[in-house]
């Protein structure tokens, strides 16, 4: 059962020809690969090793293969495409085998467009701000969000680890879907029971694991053992007052699907129509050259007809015409015919297909880009945008319950003064190309007055605002001081001096 499991491709041959059926990604991972596990209580699966040997193995052997899937197509080793043994019977043709990365095209403007831009968080209680920057800062958490959208959007799901270190600084970081999961209540607010992390590694040809256990008390540590042959023997416990499980899982949604997942099907065909195009290409650079007429083939030997076939030649024998006259000889190739025309529509048609289902943008098209006004790319955006708010509101509970647990041990370790999070704010910031320019003068003319703060903010040169307004101010007064001294020891400014001499010319007459 195992095997069948991490089985990453299966095929069906039929019993008449060389044809075969491919099995699509949601006919080999079905609902199984992707449950949330889940108890009455921690209890009742961490009282007994069975248990949860049982449910680590159920992650290992059936939802893991599903993930490294996932993975797979990100990185451009499509398993449609490349695990597919039987695609060309005549072992002697070209066989291609062309991946296209369409899942990282959808990925990259996905994490582009809601972390391009990092996520603002902001309270109503300025302590809480401060302990956000400093955790924030301290974490890099610019860098942890987009990988943990990443991560989100490509496996449908995402994990953080929140520990205190040995010099008592509190970290954030990000925890591998292949060795993390977490185990909910059955309660209708799936609260967090525990979570399990059992990192993987390698002596020699020998898998090794060590398993961590996360509850919201404490830390259970097993000694390390054979991955093959599971056994949990507890190792250590060690305490902590982050008050919840410090592991948070990140989803988009309730389903928990990638971003590209439901339009693999369509990567494997559009990748199959390619390899086969390319198949077709090699294929007539090596196209059979068959000589037909009154030919003497007796004097050949079967391994020389056989060494001519290698070398795409053919001999045949002519007939005799119904007159009683042989044929006459001819030379010509024979190879198979294909369909352009046709062809390339069929995989224009996937190309928008994969587009269009997956709702990202293809900004190669002609169509997109252009002279087109910035509220004309909006509407093209329309049905993307909707996806990018139900992945903000799933991956905004995350954030409320990173910092949740932060002010929790920060309480407890009497760095904050006893308070929860406030008012706190999550705020995506799209990360669009802007028409500035319009804008401003739309609200110019419509009677804005806009602040030089702002004006600055919007230069890209300009990466610190209050110093360089720092600086405008003292040119300021330095030029100031300057038109006082020329007016003190007869250093007039432009413009003036005719007066002042005026005035002194004036000034002896009288």
């Amino acid at each position: 059962m195992a095997e069948e499991m991490l089985k990453v491709n299966e095929f069906e041959h039929g019993m008449d020809g060389p044809y075969h059926v491919h099995k699509s990604f949601q006919q080999l991972y079905g609902p199984e690969t992707n449950y949330s596990y889940r108890a009455d209580s921690a209890d009742e699966i961490l009282g007994d090793n069975k248990k949860l040997i049982d449910m680590i193995m159920d992650h290992y052997q059936v939802q893991c293969p599903r993930l490294a899937a996932l993975d797979n197509y990100m990185k451009a080793r499509n398993d449609g495409i490349y695990n597919d043994d039987s695609r060309r019977i005549e072992k002697e043709r070209a066989d291609h085998r062309v991946a296209h990365n369409f899942a990282k095209v959808i990925n990259v403007f996905d994490v582009g467009y809601n972390t391009g831009v990092p996520i603002k968080k902001v309270s109503d209680i300025d302590q809480v701000n401060e302990i956000i920057k400093e955790y924030d800062d301290a974490n890099d958490i610019e860098a942890l969000d987009s990988e943990l959208w990443r991560d989100m959007k490509k496996y449908g799901r995402a994990y953080e680890l929140q520990y205190r270190n040995e010099k008592d600084q509190d970290r954030s970081v990000i925890s591998n879907v292949f060795e993390t999961f977490v185990c909910y209540g059955t309660d209708v607010e799936r609260t967090p029971l525990f979570a399990v992390r059992y990192p993987r590694y390698h002596i020699g040809t020998q898998e090794r694991v060590k398993v961590y256990v996360y509850t919201d008390t404490e830390v259970i540590i097993y000694k390390s053992c054979q991955m093959a042959a599971l056994k949990l023997e507890e190792e250590d416990r060690e305490h902590h007052e982050w008050g919840e499980v410090p592991v948070t899982e990140y989803s988009p949604d309730r389903y928990r699907m990638g971003g590209y997942e439901d339009v693999i099907p369509q990567i494997d065909a559009y990748d199959a129509a390619q390899s086969d195009t390319a198949n077709y290409m090699t294929d007539l650079n090596e196209a059979t050259l068959v000589i037909t007429g009154d030919l003497n083939l007796q004097k050949y030997t079967v391994k020389e007809l056989l060494e001519m076939k290698k070398a795409n030649l053919l001999l045949l024998s002519s007939g005799i015409n119904p007159d009683g006259s042989r044929e006459q000889t001819d030379a010509k190739y024979v190879y198979k015919q294909y369909d352009v025309t046709g062809a390339e529509a069929y995989k224009d048609r996937l190309q928008k297909d994969i587009h269009k289902i997956s709702m990202v943008p293809d900004l190669t098209d002609e169509a997109f880009a252009g002279t087109q006004s910035g509220e004309a790319m909006k509407y093209k955006l329309f049905g993307f945008q909707q996806i990018a708010k139900s992945g903000q509101r799933g991956f905004k509970k995350g954030l409320m319950r990173r910092y949740r647990l932060l002010m929790n041990i920060k309480n407890f370790v009497n760095e904050a003064d006893n308070t929860d999070l406030g008012n706190l704010t999550i705020t995506y910031t799209p990360n669009l190309p802007k028409a500035i320019l319009e804008e401003l003068k739309a609200l110019v003319d419509a009677g804005m007055e806009i602040s030089q703060e702002t004006l600055m903010s919007l230069a890209s040169f300009i990466e610190d605002i209050k110093a360089e307004m720092e600086r405008i101010q003292k040119e300021k007064e330095e030029s100031q001081n300057d038109i006082v001294m020329r007016r003190m020891f007869g250093g007039a400014e432009d413009g003036q001096s005719d007066v002042l001499e005026g005035t002194g010319s004036g000034a002896e007459e009288t």
